[in-house]
């Protein structure tokens, strides 16, 4: 089987030349810089590093290159312009000096070229990487920045099993030798400055994007290369290995050096280390400072003269770029005043943001955001650990309750009533009112509100649908059409989820417990939904490959989520669903929709909510945990440009019809193209959704009701008894009884 989805527009090819999955490796971060702030010394010490903005005056249309230092010390970015100009801009006390680049220009006058990089060195020499249409690197030089040549260097044009080498790095180092590295051959090579001839090849770490820095240049242009996953060996103009650096790799950063000290920044902070040590120290942490906020990525960052740093930002969503500056303030208390603890059994994406937003907006305040769980799941051991420090007063002041067993809590008095808080936000603006007051509700009261959600959406044959609208009715269905294919093609594990969520309330009795006939019967279906369905063609695969636009990521495999919903566009029968939580979500499902002149449908008024919010009852510092709630609500958090759920608030959801007009939308493309043995090939071909479409979702959303939500480990405890039965270890009945008892159990507890 495969399944790829890959940018259509050939300048964003350009761009971004090469994105290959890879399976997340997670790394330990290592502590460093400030104590707890809880610390009564903690508090008292002085000195912490914060961020300035620094303004660019970029015209419309003009991108950032890269950020890179002048002879002089001075922040030097070079940009872009409709593919065409050049400029380089250098900051001298505080004011930006413009010069154009005309030399480039005139070189490549009527080609159609985009540009990548400038690296110049310290006497001014300037070297500008391009690639062309046909995927060609081309490299130009300038010895004054009057006049140029463009370089014919052999080993560019020499294609592989790949095409041309993949270059995504250029430096030049003090002997004026050209280090490149190619992608796909996971080399480095060093090209005379005179002949132009390959000096040196030397094997390099496996690279997956031209978005990783794989070569830095030091102060005295001497050459840092990624040899290795995690080290970076620094050679001379001689080409001598000088000693190594032990990185802890990130999905994205960029590293600088300052005389023999490295610094590196990524969405954890500022680290400082040296050769051949591989312990760091964090000069700041991630959370306090604009690269721990998703829109942002790390393009470029230099060492000042003054112990500072400049760093460039890019937000690709919105295609704009950011400078920041970060100086030591000796004088600033080493850690915030206060901390406020915040506590979800899962990363979120959008409350990670809003924590940096916040954090800036209030300096004497800090946000400690914890998370429990991993691909294993959260046992009840866990759940009975937070239960217990919550039950005993303690534990976080803002709770994200997604996956916790919300119910009691407020059966417990854990958490407190935000009714007054959810009247005065809506008093104020207009927010998706039945979200707010339904998710996490009783007896008239609010306990826990949604920052944002995504909507469940059917589509597919009629008759199939109707079907599915109760289990009984399913149950007769099947036995009058024991071969039907429900879903087309899907895997067990959505249909294991999927319909444990549809008929869930049909499961459980009013007091809890499971309904153990109808259990069996729900498990029975599935074994032959699975079949139907040819789920044993996806046993082979592990991971489903996605790529939209350039960034390539796990297809996420869970309720309402069918990694073969595609699928329906060879079965007649079959009913489609899928999760949208972001505009771009849209377009694999709303082009077969389109084929096939369907309409998508909700699935009993179903939202997901997601980063559901709740305080605290116990704790000591509400008022500061409501401004951060009320944060969260605030156009600033609702209106951030990640697709990571849709906003509450409505003006912001109306404000995703904006999204059609701008060049992300118009560059980005989706292509699924599915082999299947024994199966007509599938291909679709997909680019953003039509502002009828886009307005239709919208109207959509505002008429759900009913929050689609799981206890984490009641859900696991289902999970692991159906896939049992689903491999046919044990039979339904068995399972039923085993999830009843089990579940009996927790909630005696």
């Amino acid at each position: 089987m495969r399944n790829n989805r890959t940018l259509n527009d050939k300048k964003r090819i350009a761009v971004h030349l090469l994105c290959i999955l890879l399976l997340a490796v997670t790394t330990a971060g290592l502590l460093g810089g400030c104590g707890k702030t809880g610390d009564e010394n903690s508090r008292k010490a002085k000195g912490r590093y914060v961020e300035q903005d620094i303004d660019l005056t970029l015209q419309q249309g003009e991108e950032a290159l890269n950020l890179t230092k002048s002879k002089d010390g001075n922040p030097v970015l070079f940009t872009q312009l409709n593919s065409t100009q050049v400029f380089r801009y250098e900051y001298i006390k505080g004011e930006w000096k413009q010069t154009s680049l005309d030399w480039i220009t005139n070189l490549y006058q009527g080609k159609e070229i985009y540009f990548q990089e400038v690296q110049e060195t310290a006497e001014g020499v300037q070297f500008v990487r391009s690639i062309n249409m046909e995927m060609l690197t081309l490299l130009a030089k300038s010895a004054d920045g009057q006049s140029g040549e463009e370089l014919s260097v052999p080993w560019l044009v020499e294609q592989g099993e790949y095409g041309y080498p993949a270059v995504s790095c250029l430096q030049i180092d003090s002997s004026g030798n050209i280090w490149m590295n190619d992608l796909y051959e996971s080399k480095f090579v060093v090209i005379s400055p005179e002949s132009f001839d390959v000096m040196k090849e030397i094997n390099s770490a496996q690279g997956f994007s031209n978005e990783q820095k794989m070569l830095f240049a030091t102060e005295a242009q001497a050459v840092a290369a990624n040899t290795e996953e995690g080290v970076y060996t620094i050679f001379d103009s001689d080409l001598n290995e000088k000693g190594q650096l032990l990185v802890k790799t990130k999905d994205k950063f960029d590293m600088c050096s300052k005389g023999d000290e490295w610094y590196q920044v990524s969405e954890e902070g500022i680290m400082r280390f040296a050769l051949g040590n591989d312990i760091s120290e964090r000069l700041m942490d991630g959370s306090m400072g604009a690269m721990g906020s998703s829109s942002n990525i790390v393009a470029g960052v230099i060492a000042g003269e003054k112990e500072d740093f400049y760093v460039l930002y890019r937000q690709e969503k919105t295609g704009s770029c950011s400078l920041k500056r970060y100086i030591y303030d000796a004088e600033i208390e080493a850690s915030p005043q206060n901390t406020l603890k915040v506590f979800g059994l899962s990363e979120n994406v959008t409350i990670q943001d809003a924590i940096v937003g916040f954090q800036q907006a209030h300096p004497d305040i800090r946000v400690e955001y914890q998370s429990s769980g991993g691909e294993e799941g959260v046992s009840i051991d866990d759940i009975r650990t937070l239960n217990t420090e919550l039950l005993g007063g303690n534990g976080a002041d803002v709770l994200l309750l997604d996956g916790l067993p919300a119910e009691a809590y407020m059966e417990k008095g854990i958490l407190a009533d935000l009714t007054k808080l959810k009247e005065e936000l809506t008093g104020k603006e207009s927010y998706l009112e039945e979200m707010l007051a339904k998710t996490t509700e009783q007896d008239g009261k609010i306990y826990g509100m949604p920052v944002k959600f995504s909507i469940p959406i059917m589509y597919g044959n009629k008759e199939t649908m109707e079907a599915l609208s109760d289990l009984e009715t399913l149950r007769s269905y099947i036995s009058k059409h024991p071969d039907a294919s429900i879903f087309g093609l899907a895997d067990q594990t959505y249909i294991r989820d999927f319909l444990f969520q549809l008929y869930e309330d049909e499961l459980f009795t009013a007091n809890g417990a499971v309904d153990k006939e109808k259990m069996k019967i729900l498990l029975e279906l599935e074994q032959v939904l699975s079949v139907n369905a040819k789920a044993q063609i996806f046993d082979d695969v592990n991971e489903m490959e996605m790529r939209i636009g350039n960034t390539a990521k796990l297809f996420h495999q869970g309720m309402f989520t069918n990694a073969g919903s595609v699928a329906i566009l060879n079965y007649e029968e079959g009913t489609a669903t899928d999760r949208i939580g972001s505009i771009t979500d849209m377009m694999i499902p709303y082009t077969v929709m389109r084929q096939k002149s369907l309409t998508p449908n909700t699935i009993q008024d179903f939202y997901c909510p997601q980063g559901i919010v709740g305080i605290n009852e116990n704790s000591k510092q509400k008022e500061l945990a409501e401004k951060f709630v009320r944060y969260l609500f605030s156009k600033e958090v609702q209106g951030a440009q990640i697709d990571n759920g849709l906003p509450v608030l409505v003006s912001e959801l109306e404000n995703k019809k904006s999204e059609i007009d701008i060049e992300y939308a118009q560059e980005i493309g989706a292509y699924s193209s599915w082999t299947f043995e024994g199966e007509e090939p599938i291909e679709v071909s997909a680019g953003y959704p039509t502002m009828d479409e886009i307005e239709k979702l919208i109207e959509l959303c505002k008429t759900l009701k009913n929050p689609a939500v799981q206890d984490c480990v009641l859900w696991n405890i289902y999970q692991t008894e159906a896939d049992q039965c689903l491999e046919g270890s044990i039979d339904a009945e068995t399972a039923a009884k085993n999830i009843a008892q089990k579940v009996d159990t927790y909630l005696a507890e």
